[in-house]
């Protein structure tokens, strides 16, 4: 090899030293940058998150950040809570050879100290605590692999998209458009007897965009779909093609914002809230719901909407009721067995319509699972052999279905039932017909 051969060789090298070096210093200072403003972000929700530290290299760098939870004190019969700070170390590589594959690989892992210990071996008793792998792409795609003793989830490249902004004197309240996509999510979870759960989703899209108006929240839309949906345990339950459409509309902003703060412990703060939630007489919607099942295509619609003063107990003076018995207010009775003849309930305060089509043979796969349940969990010591679980399930599933289609609870259309539910004035319409209104509710099981 010659010397001018030699030369160029050389200088071809340190040009490529130098391009290295450059880029991944760069790429730091740009990482760095990301990783602040997402900590940033972070604090907004559920945590006081901030960086402690953080150390930038040439090809990596160590962060530190500390995570500030409210917890509960653990004295009885106090509703005090106690600030308890979790650190989380983080290792990140940025350079020369991660570039090749990802514009940076960060490995986070919390540490337990004496102070966090007592709140944190609740979660994780003498197991390890969590660890959470990310992997952030040149386009801005990002890869997450989180694993805990019980459970491990991994998502295939997010991202996200907003043009978002806080509206102004609040702290958790947006207006704008925001995005989410992800090519795969994969949950998979161990119970504490060994059960295993899995979770998969493929192609998930979501999009919120939420407005504001005369203090209320205008409309807030959120959309979901996804190729596919499944879930698997005992049973494997396989969705395709999920759409789903959200609606909320005329939400007093200052109250949301209240909510998704903490929660005040006061019942005044509680009670103030809850007025404040109903003066703008909100209402929430799924506008569309479609997705397939084997057995065929489910759609549907649902809406419920305030449409009262207020006054959560129409009998009473305008003042508003203990926020202790809220929910016997909105629903009457004890708060835990609905009485929907009481005429205190102001139920009659409510508008909902529900529409839903869905397989007949999808209802009863569901109401059989529900009813072999039962029919086993009765069922004595040496009685499994002397009873023929499946034949008595068929037989009452076969008795419940046509009951409910004598009484009108579905109409029934070749292999289709459909539903067709209004209720105003606290009385329920079902199929053209009046019916109680528990049997609403009723619907609920064998539809999901």
């Amino acid at each position: 090899m010659n010397v001018g051969r030699k030369e160029k060789t050389i200088g071809a090298l340190v040009a490529t030293a130098v391009i290295l070096i450059g880029g991944s210093y760069w790429n730091g200072i740009r990482i760095e940058q990301s990783f602040r403003e997402n900590v940033e972000w972070a604090s907004n929700y559920g945590a006081t998150v901030s960086v402690v530290d953080y150390q930038r290299g040439i090809f990596s760098a160590s962060a530190r950040t500390d995570w500030v939870f409210q917890m509960a004190s653990g004295e009885e019969g106090a509703a005090t809570t106690v600030p308890v700070t979790v650190s989380v170390i983080h290792s990140i590589r940025h350079g020369p050879l991660p570039v090749l594959t990802a514009a940076a690989h960060i490995h986070s892992e919390a540490q337990l100290t004496e102070d966090n210990a007592e709140y944190l071996n609740e979660f994780f008793a003498d197991d390890p605590l969590p660890v959470l792998d990310a992997v952030i792409g040149w386009t801005g795609g990002l890869n997450l692999h989180f694993v805990s003793p019980k459970s491990e989830t991994t998502i295939k490249n997010i991202t996200f998209k907003s043009d978002a902004t806080l509206v102004e004197g609040l702290k958790r309240v947006y207006t704008g458009t925001a995005s989410v996509m992800l090519d795969r999510f994969h949950f998979l979870g161990k119970s504490d007897n060994g059960a295993i759960r899995s979770v998969e989703i493929k192609n998930l899209r979501v999009t919120a965009n939420a407005s504001v108006k005369d203090g209320a929240l205008g409309t807030w839309t959120v959309k979901l779909d996804t190729d596919k949906f499944v879930v698997e345990g005992e049973k494997k339950e396989i969705v395709d093609n999920l759409k789903l459409a959200f609606l909320l509309k005329n939400l007093d902003v200052k109250a949301v914002d209240a909510l998704l703060q903490d929660t005040p412990d006061d019942e005044e703060s509680q009670e103030q809230t809850v007025m404040l939630l109903l003066q703008h007489k909100p209402a929430f919607a799924i506008e569309e719901v479609r997705a397939r099942w084997p057995e065929g295509m489910v759609a549907g619609s649902f809406r419920i909407a305030y449409e009262g003063d207020g006054n959560l107990n129409p009998n009473a003076p305008p003042a508003p009721a203990p926020a202790a018995n809220l929910s016997a207010d909105l629903y009457g009775g004890d708060g835990n067995n609905l009485n929907f003849n009481t005429p205190l309930a102001p139920i009659v305060s409510l508008s909902v319509d529900l529409q839903m089509t869905l397989p007949r043979a999808l209802v009863i796969r569901h109401m059989s699972s529900q009813a072999s349940e039962e029919i086993t969990d009765t069922l004595e010591g040496g009685e499994e052999n002397e009873v023929n679980v499946e034949k008595e399930t068929k037989e009452q599933v076969s008795k419940q279905m046509a009951t409910m289609l004598n009484d009108g609870v579905f109409v029934e259309k070749g292999d289709t039932l459909s539903v067709d539910a209004h209720l105003r004035n606290g009385e329920l319409n079902l199929n053209g017909r009046p019916q109680p209104l528990g049997v609403l509710f009723e619907l609920i099981p064998p539809i999901f």
